[in-house]
């Protein structure tokens, strides 16, 4: 049974840490600023992960022209976050513990023309690392994979992208026990519980009649929906919504936020060809539990009411921080200052 996705969704490299780098210091507190607001807000016991229609500030939006730095700041602000070995002093000792914060940064331009597919499993990748499956969303995503890439192993994929090798074997691992932990807790065969499309099935099935055996799932309104829907890219943006319920569910000792950088976003297409900027976007509004670093060449205009149609949230009622006052509250241009002339100039390339 096919399902109107939009419709369900409408409503309710390596741095060391003394390298020179200049002129960074606001850009660094614009992010710490964001980010703290960011943690107090989902920390907020009226946060609601599955409410679709809260306007989204959890974004920063750093832009300025080519050759201004903004590659290499967003890889330094990946370093900062990770550990504090790779954080510059002068930008001072943040205020939240390291080990609950995951950078993931996404270089758009080098993503296989900026594949969609590459950005979600990414950011899955990552979440690989707290070495737990997340059921709603591995069940999605491989029944997705089975579907769109019908003979071809997840493994084998990772492995040709070259993603993050350690955790892209620990991966497939991580999606299979998914599909083991659903299919028993729906007491099915063994020989049925191998197959995701039975488990699938299954699943939707005790979801819409409520049955208690789906109620490690059952928390989740709108996976049945997606679980029933075409797996194809359009089912897959909206999957982004399962990874933020699977956060939100963590347990204490395996919280994190993650801070996901999305890089050269110039790079997602031209101001009339927006499909690509439309299933990122979507990323970003159904990860409310998420911060977005986006860096580019251009602010984003998705605060602005002339965009209205061309994606799905648009407008100051849905970004208000991205639109006016001037400058925008979560925009900030980066300028090209002339460096000292000790700083290698590749640095700020």
């Amino acid at each position: 049974m096919g399902r109107d996705l939009r419709a369900l969704f409408s409503s309710n490299d390596r741095f060391d840490a003394n390298e020179a780098f200049t002129n960074r210091q606001r850009q660094w507190d614009a992010v710490a600023t964001a980010l703290e607001q960011h943690l107090v807000r989902v920390a907020d016991p009226a946060f609601d992960v599955q409410d679709l229609e809260a306007p989204r500030d959890n974004i920063l939006v750093l832009h300025g022209l080519g050759g201004v730095g903004k590659t290499t700041l967003s890889r330094k602000i990946e370093a900062a976050l990770a550990s504090a070995d790779h954080r510059p002093a002068q930008w001072g000792e943040p205020t939240w513990p390291h080990e609950r914060i995951l950078p993931v940064r996404i270089d758009l331009a080098r993503s296989a023309g900026a594949d969609f597919e590459r950005v979600i499993l990414t950011i899955r990748l990552a979440l690989a690392e707290l070495g737990r499956p997340l059921p709603a969303f591995d069940l999605a995503l491989r029944r997705y994979w089975d579907a769109v890439h019908p003979g071809e192993p997840l493994e084998e994929y990772l492995r040709r992208a070259g993603l993050k090798a350690k955790v892209a074997q620990a991966l497939p691992r991580q999606m299979q026990a998914a599909l083991g932990e659903v299919a028993g807790a729906l007491m099915l065969p063994g020989a049925v519980g191998a197959a995701v499309g039975q488990v699938t099935g299954a699943a939707v099935r005790a979801l819409r009649e409520r049955r208690q055996t789906a109620r490690a799932l059952a928390g989740c309104t709108r996976l049945a929906d997606l679980l029933e829907a075409e797996p194809d890219l359009e089912a897959l943006s909206f999957y982004a919504h399962l990874l933020a319920w699977e956060i939100e569910r963590l347990p204490a000792k395996r919280s994190v936020t993650p801070v996901i950088m999305l890089d050269t976003f110039e790079d997602v297409g031209d101001r009339t060809h927006r499909d690509l900027e439309r299933l990122l976007q979507r990323v970003v509004w159904l990860m409310p539990n998420a911060l977005f670093v986006i860096t580019g060449r251009s602010r984003l205009q998705w605060g602005d009411e002339a965009l209205q149609g061309q994606l799905d949230y648009t407008g100051p009622d849905a970004w208000p921080g991205l639109a006016p006052p001037r400058p925008p509250l979560r925009t900030h241009r980066l300028g090209c200052r002339r460096p000292p002339a000790a700083v290698d100039r590749r640095l700020l390339s």
